[in-house]
């Protein structure tokens, strides 16, 4: 082999090193999702043209003894990563915040663990209280108890709530009876 091939070899390989690396870590948007089957087609828009991936699998926080399952959803934005800068190899690694799917709060002492609709589950105040929330109803858990607003409270079919009534009251020391 000649001196100006072996530069040519050495050339094309560099190139193939460099188009490797560039794809080790792409940014795009899901587009399709296969929940039972944990995988997700993304459109790749970091690169000098748009494509779309093949079906790719997504990590998840936990896959052991303790299990989660926490699919993207479409018009999500995620980072796609590769070892070897082959999408054949490519995990949905994570997911990034944008304007289409912002920040479920602003709150620096907020951890939101949940967030899907109306529905959140969050822990405020530096941890110190959890509130759980649908529509525009919550229940806010801390040491110092349980606050309900915004609905009714029951147990059983029963309301609890402070609007709730008692039966067969009697003056004195008996106890009442349970609530109607």
């Amino acid at each position: 082999m000649g001196l100006a091939e072996e530069f040519d070899n050495l050339r094309r390989r560099v190139s193939e090193l460099e188009r490797r690396v560039g794809s080790q870590g792409r940014t795009g948007v899901v587009t399709q999702v296969d929940a039972s089957n944990g995988l997700a087609r993304v459109q790749l828009s970091d690169g000098d043209t748009a494509m779309l991936t093949g079906w790719i699998p997504w990590a998840e926080a936990a896959a052991g003894a303790n299990k989660t399952h926490n699919p993207p959803s479409v018009g999500q934005q995620v980072k796609i990563t590769s070892e070897s800068g082959d999408l054949h190899d490519a995990i949905i690694q994570g997911s990034l915040n944008s304007d289409a799917n912002g920040r479920p709060s602003a709150a620096g002492d907020e951890f939101v663990l949940l967030s899907v609709g109306s529905a959140s589950i969050k822990a405020v105040g530096g941890g110190s209280s959890i509130v759980f929330s649908v529509g525009g109803y919550s229940l806010t858990l801390s040491a110092s108890g349980a606050v309900n607003s915004g609905g009714a409270l029951s147990h059983n079919g029963k309301n609890i709530g402070d609007t709730h009534t008692h039966k067969g009251i009697s003056a004195g020391p008996d106890n009442t009876g349970t609530p109607n």
